[in-house]
């Protein structure tokens, strides 16, 4: 059996072939360009060799119209039988082409049918153990630097529990991030060009997962804000002694409390609120995985509404953390051409006293409310039964999304 790739190429040929077939056989009998014509009649000398007509000596305009009505005499005479056989090179073209359009396309079927339910995988979250884990170890950083944990662990916890949904949602939809990442780093060995192409891989894979899914779009708010937040954070440590004092004050007052280990209440409390801040994301993932982000429209009763307004929210989330993104980069660029001191009131700076906290408030109340429409929508979608059994499950992550 040939494979489908190869049935496309003969699918190709064979549909060249019946073009060009059909229209050579309409030139040669309604004569096209290899009609007989005035300029092609000296061939046909020789087919009146010994006729009267060879033997005179007749003008060679006179001899010219005569050959031309030879030549459409005897194109007359040969037609049927030239046509007959056309006919039949372009019926057995079209019947190569027919076969092969129904190989092809039932081969496509057969594997399309196959391959599905390998390519798109049920979705499979990550446990909520494994999500609490990933929210403490960041935090830990605390018992390094008092102020790490709610700096460097804040942003590394919700840009690591982020990625792990998400990977999940793509591993899922056959998109995975960071595809071979693990045969390009290992103890003994660094392979810079495997990483750069899994690294273009998932950003391929991101630009048709995002559109397509809205767990998958929440989930990417999240982790842009963990990973913007800890570049900036690390940007201004390095490039600002100001910073870098602040976090030794903070530290000089964390050890004069005590030993390190006395910590561990407040180290344990952010991760609790870290793990509360990512719980809306769970909401999405478990009960909107088959929603898009395309606009389904406002119209047509409350369940297109809830649906409209997650993704609305969701958007919102993104928009308010890239609010903060925003205020962080005109507020460095000012004190960097204007001086620390000086007071910033140029760019969005002009709209927003602080679009920091401002887009922080923003983005995790739209993340909030997310979770809720979500439950909303989907106790309403899905008939009558099992509403009540549907709002107890989710209580518990609706009450840490309140809580966080």
């Amino acid at each position: 059996a040939c494979s489908p790739k190869r049935l496309g190429k003969l699918h190709i040929c064979f549909l060249i072939f019946a073009g060009t077939s059909i229209p050579l056989a309409a030139a040669f009998n309604h004569g096209g360009v290899f009609a007989p014509t005035r300029s092609r009649t000296r061939p046909l000398v020789t087919v009146f060799e010994g006729s009267p007509f060879h033997n005179k000596q007749l003008s060679s305009k006179r001899h010219a119209r005569n050959l031309v009505v030879s030549a459409a005499n005897t194109n007359n005479t040969e037609s049927n039988s030239s046509k007959s056989k056309r006919s039949a090179i372009a019926a057995v073209a079209l019947s190569l082409l027919a076969f092969t359009s129904r190989t092809a396309v039932a081969n496509a079927a057969k594997t399309a049918a196959t391959a599905a339910p390998e390519a798109i995988a049920p979705l499979v979250l990550p446990t909520l153990p494994r999500l609490a884990l990933v929210c403490l170890l960041p935090t830990l950083l605390g018992y390094y630097k008092s102020e790490y944990g709610v700096s460097y662990g804040y942003g590394t916890a919700m840009a690591a529990s982020s990625y792990l949904i998400l990977s999940s949602i793509a591993s899922a939809g056959g998109l995975p991030m960071l595809p071979a990442i693990k045969e390009s780093i290992s103890l003994t060995s660094f392979q810079s060009a495997g990483i750069l192409t899994s690294l273009c891989t998932t950003l391929q894979n991101l630009k048709s997962l995002l559109p397509a899914s809205l767990p998958a779009f929440h989930a990417f708010a999240l982790f842009f804000y963990g990973t913007r937040l800890d570049l900036f954070l690390f940007y201004r440590e390095v490039f600002y002694a100001r910073f870098r004092a602040m976090r030794e004050r903070i530290e000089a007052r964390a050890k004069k409390q005590g030993s390190r280990w006395k910590r561990t209440p407040f180290l344990l409390s952010c991760t609790f609120l870290y793990f509360c801040m990512m719980s809306p994301l769970l909401i999405t993932s478990k009960l909107c995985g088959g929603v898009s982000m395309a606009c389904g429209g406002w119209g047509g009763g409350l369940v297109p509404i809830l649906e409209q307004s997650i993704r609305v929210s969701v958007i919102v989330t993104l928009l308010g953390f890239l609010l903060g993104a925003f205020g962080d980069m005109n507020k460095t660029i000012g004190k960097a051409l204007q001086g620390e001191d000086a007071l910033i009131t140029g760019g969005i700076f002009r709209f927003f006293r602080h679009p920091n906290y401002t887009g922080e408030v923003i983005g995790w109340i739209s993340s909030c409310l997310a979770g809720f429409l979500a439950v909303a929508w989907k106790t309403l979608s899905s008939g009558t039964g099992g509403r009540v059994a549907l709002w107890k499950s989710m209580a518990p992550y609706l009450l840490l999304s309140v809580m966080g």
